[in-house]
């Protein structure tokens, strides 16, 4: 019974590490947010990729604007790649959505369609690119 006497105690210490959690968590999820659309700009990964390589290899000032030019050309080939993945893979999603649309009832297929649009919102928002239409 003499351990019921510091419940307080007790409460105080699991409320803070629930709360300090409960922070990481959040905090974690947003800088991995910021870290995936930094990641996609392509003047973001030049200066990234310039910064390391300068830091690595103490560049000279005649390999600078060669090696910013290589990577300049790398990110705009990344980005045509990875557009061209999404884009397939946006075709694909939505061709599956068209046959799971032929078992649904006309009920779930409301909720569904509200899903998907929510969905196709946040891939316009983070990546920037409009899904096939349905």
């Amino acid at each position: 019974m003499k351990i019921l006497r510091y419940w307080k105690v007790f409460l105080a210490l699991v409320l803070v590490f629930a709360a300090g959690v409960v922070t990481g968590s959040v905090w974690t999820t947003m800088s991995f947010k910021r870290a995936f659309q930094r990641s996609l700009e392509l003047d973001t990964f030049t200066a990234d990729a310039m910064k390391f390589m300068q830091k690595e290899l103490s560049l000279t000032p005649e390999q600078q604007p060669k090696i910013r030019a290589i990577l300049q050309d790398t990110g705009r080939q990344l980005g045509g790649a990875f557009g061209q993945a999404i884009k397939e893979s946006g075709g694909i999603l939505v061709g599956s959505w068209r046959r799971i649309d032929q078992e649904l009832t006309p009920e779930q297929r409301v909720i569904e369609q509200r899903n998907r649009q929510k969905f196709r919102e946040g891939v316009k928002k983070v990546l920037k690119i409009d899904l096939p239409a349905e």
